[in-house]
């Protein structure tokens, strides 16, 4: 079971590192109800709105892709594990973002005044892990004698509840918005940013393997481990029921927006996920290791002179001291990744606007930008078309696509900032798109 947790986890690390989760077409949606979702002041100008499910996902990586990864020899697939670990990163991040909308609607009072309400469910996955790991794992330790090297990994998994109240105000030309996000955990396994270290030091001389570890592992409803082979691990949509709505792991986070128009020009500031986080109270439990671990290997001296030798069972017992950490059940709290848009969209003409935007996140320290350029028109009056070009720190050459279907009452909408990977998938390395469609009273 070991051997097969170890192939699988270390096979996801080559396929899934991080993009910032932007999503610069949806910003430029602006008749789309959807496009709050990136700025609380981007409101329809007059009427309700009833949003219909939906769904978004992000996912990209900056080291090789799936072709890079697998070649084939003689007609078969193959995993060439060496030749991928050379283009890998000193330090490599896992990113996905996973998002159902379910209930959602917007009424206007009074003409200025917007009020509305909305529920999703929630995943941020976050993995970040050292080069030097799946060297060790596969290429072994040799190459590291001598030398100390950190192979300690972080991680956030986290699903939560959003249950979202909105405000908006339209004066004339501006518009300001504000949204309240109460935030309930039903499942997350986050490692304490202080201490995710895991020394790793094989002796010059008698080669002895020595683990220096200060990890701690914080779950809620994720994990159960008792030991090395025997453990239970669940994070699915299953694990909810409606009595732990309430319980305990809660938090907020609030939206800011403003968006000024004028007959040529569109302009929209926004931060979003502003708070703490969500602190995790309930159903808790924290694996720790702190403590320093020795590993002379196998000793066969005695059985080859016919006398004693420790043999396999000492070497058992040894793996499971080090996989043994202890058990607590202290409070925690982690964060969810905070963004801030800031755009311009100009009316070149009736059925023409192209625009700029500039998108930055931060999430567990590791901050990300993209800057892109926007256009889309109407093809017919049914039906609007968009185009996006953007650039990031490693990438310039995502290409993103907007569609939106609308008639007197009813619209449906698809958009992703990254189509050419999504036709060519082996050999893409960012992939996000997003569903929905909405009702108009």
């Amino acid at each position: 079971m070991l051997k097969k947790i170890i192939v699988t986890i270390s096979s996801l690390l080559f396929i899934f590192p991080l993009f910032a989760q932007q999503e610069l077409g949806l910003h430029f949606m602006r008749n789309n109800w959807h496009a709050n979702e990136t700025n609380p002041a981007i409101v329809r100008d007059s009427g309700g709105v009833f949003r219909l499910p939906g769904f978004y996902n992000g996912l990209a990586f900056d080291g090789p892709h799936y072709s890079q990864l697998v070649s084939k020899v003689n007609g078969e697939p193959v995993i060439n594990i060496n030749s991928v670990i050379a283009l890998l990163d000193d330090e490599n991040v896992i990113r996905d973002d996973f998002i159902l909308h379910t209930i959602g609607f917007a009424v206007p009072i009074k003409k200025k005044w917007l009020v509305s309400f909305g529920h999703s469910i929630k995943y941020h996955a976050f993995f970040k892990y050292p080069k030097t790991l799946p060297q060790i794992i596969y290429e072994g330790n040799a190459q590291f004698i001598g030398e100390s090297v950190n192979i300690g990994s972080e991680i956030q998994l986290t699903g939560f509840h959003s249950i979202d109240f909105g405000l908006a105000y339209k004066a004339d030309k501006l518009t300001l918005g504000l949204k309240a996000k109460f935030m309930s955990g039903f499942v997350d396994m986050t490692t304490d940013p202080d201490h995710n270290d895991v020394g790793f030091f094989t002796d010059p001389d008698i080669y002895q393997i020595t683990l220096d570890g200060d990890y701690i592992l914080n779950t809620s409803n994720a994990l159960d481990y008792r030991s090395y082979n025997d453990f239970d691990f669940d994070i699915n949509f299953g694990t909810f029921t409606a009595d732990q709505f309430f319980d305990g792991n809660t938090g907020w986070a609030f939206d800011l927006g403003l968006r000024y128009e004028t007959d040529k020009w569109d302009l929209a500031a926004s931060v979003l996920d502003i708070g703490s986080g969500i602190t995790w109270k309930t159903r808790v439990t924290n694996y720790i290791v702190q403590d320093s671990f020795l590993y002379e290997g196998l000793d066969f001296s005695g059985a080859l002179t016919g006398g004693d030798s420790p043999g396999f069972g000492s070497t058992l017992d040894s793996i499971e001291q080090i996989f043994q950490p202890e058990r607590a059940e202290n409070i925690y709290s982690n964060n969810i990744p905070h963004k801030i848009y800031l755009s311009a969209l100009y009316k070149a003409s009736e059925k023409v606007r192209v625009g700029v935007v500039y998108f930055n996140e931060n999430f567990r320290n590791e901050n990300s930008y993209a800057i892109g350029l926007h256009g889309n028109f109407d093809v017919a009056k049914w039906l609007n078309a968009g185009f996006t070009y953007s650039i990031t720190e490693d990438t310039y050459d995502n290409l993103g696509m907007s569609v939106m279907l609308h008639g007197k009452s009813v619209q449906f909408f698809g958009v992703t900032d990254n189509i050419l990977d999504i036709f060519n998938p082996v050999k893409g390395n960012n992939f996000a798109i997003r569903l929905g469609g909405n009702l108009f009273f």
